[in-house]
């Protein structure tokens, strides 16, 4: 498998799961949420928060290459 497909699916399972959690903690605490919307809540943040993980590994690995 190509590692960019890996890595897309690893994200979208993981925030998935995420979206599941928030979706039980909705339900645990009385909130009207749907399924849905939690996943793709968890989904956008995730792809959020892994684009800029992205951004901050490519300006550290720019930064060290301007030193040498």
């Amino acid at each position: 498998m190509n590692r960019g497909v890996r890595l897309v699916l690893s994200v979208v399972v993981w925030w998935s799961a995420a979206g599941v959690a928030l979706w039980l903690v909705g339900l645990a605490l009385g909130w009207p949420v749907s399924l849905a919307g939690c996943v793709l809540s968890g989904l956008f943040l995730g792809a959020i928060g892994e684009a800029g993980d992205r951004l901050r590994r490519v300006w550290k690995s720019r930064r060290r290459a301007a030193r040498m």
